[in-house]
């Protein structure tokens, strides 16, 4: 009989051991699976309507709407605006000579008052090669960011009944 209690006594030991193991493991992907990817502020995949953003998120505005960025090691929160928006490019039906341009001047604000116009433009803005995005980096007050333009919609020529037109930007601390 001591020989037959000491096998239901191994035999026991492994099963604990292994609902014990997997315990452990389903412990593990039940944590792992309440982890939030990191929030750096880094670059997104869609954009955000006006509101708020954080500092790396692209963001959609339309004239005189803004948005309230924040994020990363930045202490102070900055509030972007679309100021203005010209779109003279050509129209995708049309044949013109120039591709035209799309220009947006950016208000930016930080809480201490400080306030910037920063001009974007995209196509023919100068005599360089026509431009798909432009980028500029401008201080507001005492912090440097990267503000970029990266799409103005609606095209010329491919407008939808009361859609307003809006500028795809970015806006990055340095």
């Amino acid at each position: 009989m001591q020989p037959l209690a000491a096998g239901w006594a191994l035999l026991l030991t492994y099963l604990i051991d292994s609902m014990l193991r997997f315990l452990h493991l389903l412990l593990a992907l039940v944590l792992f699976s309440q982890c939030k990817p990191d929030d750096t502020g880094l670059n997104t995949e869609t954009a955000q309507e006006a509101g708020d953003a954080r500092f790396g998120q692209e963001v959609l505005l339309q004239h005189l709407e803004q948005v309230t960025l924040y994020g990363g090691n930045v202490p102070r929160r900055l509030i972007v605006s679309v100021a203005s928006m010209q779109d003279s490019r050509c129209p995708v039906t049309a044949d013109c000579a120039t591709l035209g341009r799309a220009t947006v001047t950016l208000r930016a604000s930080n809480n201490q008052g400080t306030t910037e116009n920063i001009t974007l433009c995209l196509g023919d803005c100068s005599s360089s090669a026509p431009r798909d995005t432009h980028a500029v980096t401008a201080l507001v007050g005492e912090v440097n960011y990267r503000f970029t333009l990266k799409e103005v919609m609606q095209y010329p020529g491919l407008e939808k009944p009361g859609e307003a037109k809006k500028a795809r930007i970015m806006v990055e601390k340095l």
